[in-house]
């Protein structure tokens, strides 16, 4: 039996279909930066425009909610959300100090996906730590201007382990 030929044929390989992403293809519906003491947006980017019919604070305080109702669930417990999975959405959650970076991804490949956002976070946390930790309600040009540098950004390409999956 030549597994390779029924492979190219029909997509499958060993009764597995596999699918193949593509690179320029971004992972990501939208990111969203949130102070997560107060519930304040800081700056937010959309890759898609399957979001456009909604307002940027209003997603971000509705995620933000959802957040802070698994908190009083878990009565302090220390438990953080981590993702919400829909059928080819997920919502991915990471905190660093009080920021809260918040996803909305394709569902591609979860490892791929927290590492690229979790690289996301670092970056932007290193860049306004000050201003993150010291935040008063006012967001500062310079976070604004970050939304700059989202929209730039090839978010496939950043996750390290990248080569490897």
């Amino acid at each position: 039996m030549d597994f390779q030929n029924n492979f190219n044929k029909s997509g499958n390989r060993f009764g597995f279909k596999l699918e193949k992403f593509s690179s320029q293809e971004c992972r990501f519906h939208a990111v969203y930066f949130i102070d997560y003491e107060t519930g304040a947006l800081l700056v937010s980017n959309r890759y898609t425009d399957s979001l456009n019919f909604l307002k940027d604070d209003l997603i971000c305080s509705f995620l933000n909610a959802i957040n802070l109702f698994i908190n009083e669930i878990n009565e302090g417990a220390n438990e953080e959300l981590q993702e919400i999975n829909f059928k080819g959405t997920r919502i991915l959650y990471e905190r660093e100090g009080r920021l809260l970076a918040i996803a909305i991804t394709k569902k591609t490949n979860l490892q791929m996906e927290r590492g690229i956002l979790r690289e996301i976070v670092e970056d932007f946390y290193i860049r306004f730590k000050q201003q993150i930790n010291n935040f008063n309600g006012e967001v500062y040009p310079a976070i604004l201007d970050y939304k700059k540098r989202l929209k730039s950004m090839n978010l496939n390409s950043l996750f390290k382990f990248n080569i490897h999956i």
